[in-house]
């Protein structure tokens, strides 16, 4: 990894985004989460409580009843809409973190391409990753690649390629991790967050930013749901796609370290951990990286 830069605790502090007296809960940014399932309702409440943790003053959550019942129990400040209205209106939102946990619904697919095609920034992650990044590579989608942030795991990073016609297998991303995230972010136009035990957050023009190494422990369930929340609130707050993804994969490490404290945690331990994390980086003075 020696062809990339560090992106350190005092880079996060410099781009966090923090209200101002005369903010409210729409000029904060308002952030859209298209995730969950009937398979797979947790990763709606997963997202949806680490965006509110990182600062989403306003969050419009659009999937099915039993993920929408979900989130209200855990969240009542969330706002819920049905995907068939959402595919025939959108929310107006700055940003979007569509794709976790989503499976096999049409309607909330329909909602995703919508997203896309309108041109607005978000965080793709799941199974939102290849169609969109298809979309991308065939310029059906308007959003600057400053403004689209995929966020695959490595296996996820062989699929999305296989499905844009690069032969690779999972044995090439293992050799060489920078260069197939960047071969993604050039092919679908985006700048690309290659999640694992060092996180590295790749644009398009090349530059490659690692994070420092997490704790193993975060390897959990879920885990990749609370960074994306983390993610599409930062996006949202005005950040470019490449501090949003690290800045969120940086307070993500170091809120899982806070949880864990050297042993087992679950995504939810992790969410929990969101607001002291921020408020130490905000308020304490220049810590470790």
């Amino acid at each position: 990894m020696n062809d990339t830069l560090e992106f350190s605790r005092s880079d996060v502090r410099r781009v966090w985004p923090v209200p101002g007296a005369h903010d409210d809960k729409y000029s904060r940014g308002v952030l859209g989460i298209v995730a969950g399932s009937e398979a797979y309702p947790g990763a709606a409440v997963l997202v949806v409580g680490s965006a509110i943790r990182a600062g989403s003053a306003f969050v419009r959550y659009v999937g099915p009843r039993r993920a929408q019942d979900l989130v209200l129990a855990r969240h009542p400040e969330a706002v819920m809409y049905a995907s068939t209205d959402a595919g025939e209106s959108l929310p107006r939102c700055q940003a979007w973190v569509v794709g976790p946990g989503v499976a096999d619904h049409p309607d909330q697919d329909a909602v995703i391409g919508s997203i896309a095609e309108a041109g607005l920034p978000m965080v793709v992650d799941a199974g939102a990753l290849v169609p969109v990044a298809r979309a991308r590579a065939s310029g059906q989608c308007a959003a600057t690649s400053d403004q689209v942030l995929l966020t695959p795991h490595a296996n996820e990073l062989v699929a999305t390629l296989r499905a844009l016609g690069h032969d690779v297998v999972a044995a090439d991303v293992t050799q060489d991790r920078v260069g197939h995230a960047r071969l993604l972010a050039e092919a679908a136009k985006a700048t690309v967050l290659l999640k694992g035990s060092r996180t590295i957050v790749v644009q398009t023009d090349g530059v490659a930013v690692s994070l420092p190494a997490a704790t193993p422990w975060l390897a959990t369930a879920g885990s990749g749901d609370t960074l994306a929340g983390i993610a599409g609130a930062l996006l949202a707050g005005g950040l470019s796609a490449a501090d949003a993804g690290a800045s969120a994969s940086w307070v993500h490490a170091r809120a899982a370290e806070l949880a864990s404290g050297g042993g087992p945690i679950s995504a939810l331990d992790v969410a929990d951990m969101i607001p002291a994390v921020i408020t130490a980086l905000l308020v304490d003075g220049p810590g470790r990286g």
